[in-house]
């Protein structure tokens, strides 16, 4: 997981175009209906494991599986997503971003737009093909992408995917109301961002590794305890330090955050 810096608020830029999408009129906008309670979840969260769930929900009744946020800053990627792992790796690793067709669309339309990898398959180079097929194989086929332009060249876009060949877009996404959502996620972030004290990237100790995976199992203490040699005492101990590094306020948020972020893999 990265989280965004706490740099100034960036102005942003809009195009003016109307939207060419195929609007599936559901009836439903971003104040009423059930994108209301999702759109209010979001703009209270106080942390990532809050966020990452209301956009998971609202993914979901767009009819959509995967959701992810990115900000562009030249080389420099943040990324914050529910993509597969695996896929996020490959993208990062391979620099993806410099050839990935929806954010070269982004920056050239800057506004809302749907897009298909099948439309990628007779253009582009053997790089882009293969770029192609392994976003397909990683089930991002056809997606949603809401792109702003920041401040000193930075890029924000947040995309929805699905394995799906194609996906009709919701009347709820008019261009205002999707970059009010966009900007929404990147300031949620941004506060979040700003609170957290702890090191992301800071790990747990083998022993702390044990004893959450232990509670994500649904040992109690005491069982842990058993299982692993050690006292109660010690068990509740490397759970609480667990949670101030992950930020947790409870075991079973603690699990979540650890196996969100992949901790618990090895």
């Amino acid at each position: 997981m990265r989280l965004l810096p706490s740099n100034p608020k960036p102005s942003v830029s809009v195009g003016k175009r109307r939207t060419a999408l195929r609007v599936k009129n559901t009836g439903e906008t971003f104040v009423n209906g059930e994108f209301r309670p999702l759109f209010e979840m979001l703009e209270s969260a106080q942390d990532e494991v809050t966020i990452k769930g209301a956009l998971r929900r609202l993914t979901r009744a767009c009819g959509y599986e995967r959701f992810a946020y990115l900000q562009k800053e030249g080389a420099q990627i943040r990324t914050f997503n529910s993509y597969p792992k695996r896929w996020e790796g490959v993208y990062l690793r391979g620099d993806y971003s410099d050839i990935d067709p929806v954010v070269t669309e982004a920056k050239r339309r800057w506004d809302v737009f749907s897009w298909s990898a099948e439309d990628w398959r007779s253009r582009g180079s053997s790089q882009l093909r293969k770029f192609r097929d392994e976003a397909i194989d990683h089930g991002i086929r056809c997606g949603m992408t809401i792109p702003v332009e920041g401040t000193y060249g930075v890029t924000m876009m947040l995309t929805f995917a699905s394995s799906q060949s194609k996906v009709d877009v919701p009347a709820a996404f008019t261009a205002n109301r999707a970059i009010q959502l966009l900007m929404m996620v990147h300031y949620r972030l941004k506060t979040v961002a700003a609170k957290t004290t702890v090191n992301p990237t800071q790990g747990l100790s083998p022993r702390e590794k044990d004893c959450v995976k232990w509670a994500a199992k649904g040992k109690t203490t005491l069982a842990t305890a058993a299982l692993s040699g050690i006292s109660p005492r010690t068990v509740q101990s490397n759970l609480d330090n667990a949670k101030k590094k992950l930020g947790a306020v409870s075991v079973p948020q603690l699990v979540y955050i650890a196996q969100d972020r992949g901790l618990l893999d090895s």
